[in-house]
């Protein structure tokens, strides 16, 4: 093995349970102490929830290891029984003698309630474990409430931990339920090592097995990070998959290439970073998106067109009476008489056609001529208002003719219609083109999802008017206590706050329910589940 070639005395990334290896970090710290005030004096239900492979086990088994010696543990690992089944495994776990046959819930029921109060007149506390709690029948989880029924004056008779996946707080929200879900007072979702974590995680290990070096270059890091999304038993085999491939390849430290070849050697394809031009998902969305661009742009086109075709039949028009009026003063001025040749000034007449195209010409270019001698040409003073006459006509055509286009009538804009048939695409298969259209069916056929039903008396956030939604920031809470007497407590944004604290931003922090939180923003009120995110 690798080993000997890395100078380890142990396989430091292991996946078995070793206790020598345990790493508990801020959030696994921070989950056994809330664990431990759970299973307080009070006692009553305590739940731990995260993702496959973060630790709960681990923090579970820890717990274990700092229980006071008075403390008596059922620890279940198969939850998948029935109602009898559970509590002839709890019987089996407290050394409680029972009948094998014949036997049924009363009677199982009445032996462990005659173990819980024989362990409470010996001052011994009963604690009770159970783990991948998910998997448990909502039958079950009421047969425990049941059991939980037992107590004294002070404190439950029977202290029960819940351990499993995410998937168990939505359980939990079953209205069937909801006496269960009001007799938990603490609850923490255990959330994935962050990038700095992992780094610390990978040095802790190495460093048991006897490693004082860095084996991993920082880019390797980042990468079993983004590959593993910070979860421990994920981390665990693809830094014993790297360092075997550097081994192959006889390469002292492990990088970015080596992570990316132990991915797919240890994890499969699932979890193989995959380029997003292979991802057919992202390539029938990317069609669907140019689909629609191409049907817009038409439709855009479409309209433009029309309205261009418009503005210039009315631009025609206009110079259609611009010319009928610049032939009528044509003719009127060539029937004019010559100039007396005689007259003391010579004088030329200028036929007004062109000095209609000199002064169109001037009004229509705007650039700059080049200087030249111009001649002069002397108009006599009884041709002055005739040409004066003509110079406003021509005036007032040209301006029609180059009227904005704005100030003509707006046309009506064609209804936009973006069906299309996406079957009919030419230079894509068929096959890309009915995963596109299947896609687009069913997310018209999705309905929304109904949230279950609060216990608050408040009105629920989403229920509340859209502008109270949009007011409200980000909020994600990651720890739930409760308690009677009011000190109860959550853990919001990475910050604990009370009954009474600004959460964040204008939202107030006004009361600590079983199973949500009543918040308050500008003297309206709503509620949100425990350890929900905003």
């Amino acid at each position: 093995m690798y080993t000997s070639f890395f100078g380890l005395n142990d396989i430091p990334f292991s996946i078995a349970p070793n206790p020598d290896y345990l790493f508990l970090g801020d959030r696994h710290k921070e989950a056994l102490s809330h664990l431990s005030y759970g299973l307080g004096d009070t006692g009553g239900f305590v739940l731990l929830t995260g993702e496959v492979g973060t630790g709960k086990t681990t923090i579970s088994r820890r717990l274990l290891e700092q229980l006071p010696e008075n403390t008596q543990v059922a620890f279940i690992l198969n939850p998948t029984l029935s109602c009898l089944e559970l509590l002839a495994t709890i019987c089996d776990e407290l050394k409680v003698r029972y009948k094998k046959t014949g036997t049924t819930l009363k009677y199982l029921t009445d032996k462990i309630q005659q173990k819980l109060l024989s362990n409470q007149a010996e001052g011994i506390n009963t604690l009770l474990i159970i783990d991948e709690a998910q998997h448990l029948q909502p039958e079950v989880l009421e047969q425990l409430r049941l059991l939980t029924n037992l107590e004294t004056n002070t404190k439950k008779l029977l202290q029960v931990v819940l351990i499993g996946q995410p998937e168990l707080q939505q359980l939990l929200q079953r209205r069937d339920l909801r006496q269960l879900a009001q007799r938990i007072t603490a609850r923490y979702h255990l959330l994935p090592l962050t990038r700095k974590e992992v780094a610390l995680y990978i040095k802790h290990r190495l460093t048991v097995a006897d490693c004082h070096r860095q084996l991993f270059k920082p880019s390797a890091i980042a990468l079993i990070h983004k590959i593993s999304k910070g979860i421990p038993r994920l981390i665990n085999l693809l830094c014993d998959r790297a360092l075997a491939t550097a081994y192959g390849n006889n390469d002292s430290v492990v990088n970015r290439k080596t992570v990316l070849t132990a991915s797919e050697q240890a994890l499969g394809s699932e979890f193989h970073l995959t380029p997003w031009w292979q991802k057919k998902s992202l390539i029938a969305a990317s069609i669907a998106a140019n689909l629609a661009i191409v049907v817009a742009g038409a439709y855009w086109f479409g309209g433009y067109y029309q309205t261009q075709t418009h503005v210039q039949t009315e631009a025609s028009t206009s110079n259609e009476v611009a010319n009928e009026n610049l032939s009528g003063s044509n003719a009127q001025f060539s029937s004019q008489k010559p100039v007396d040749e005689s007259s003391s000034e010579q004088a030329t007449l200028v036929e007004s056609s062109e000095l209609a195209q000199v002064s169109l010409n001037q009004s229509t270019q705007p650039e700059v001529l080049p200087a030249k001698v111009a001649s002069v040409e002397i108009v006599p003073a009884n041709m002055q208002n005739e040409l004066a006459n003509n110079n406003t006509n021509l005036e007032q055509a040209t301006e029609r003719n180059l009227k904005p286009q704005s100030e003509s009538e707006p046309i009506p804009a064609a209804e936009q219609n973006l069906d299309f048939d996406l079957s009919q695409l030419e230079g894509v298969s068929p096959e890309l083109l009915a995963k596109v259209q299947q896609a687009v069916d069913d997310t018209e056929q999705q309905q929304p999802l109904v949230p279950a039903a609060s216990e608050s008396p408040v009105p629920s956030l989403l229920d509340m008017p859209s502008h109270i939604q949009n007011s409200v920031p980000a909020m994600t809470f990651e720890v739930h206590i409760f308690a009677t007497d009011g000190n109860g407590w959550v853990r919001v944004n990475g910050r604990e706050r009370y009954e009474g604290d600004v959460v964040a931003g204008r939202v107030v922090l006004a009361q600590i329910n079983q199973e949500d939180v009543v918040l308050e923003l500008d003297g309206q009120q709503f509620s949100l589940p425990a350890l929900s995110s905003w």
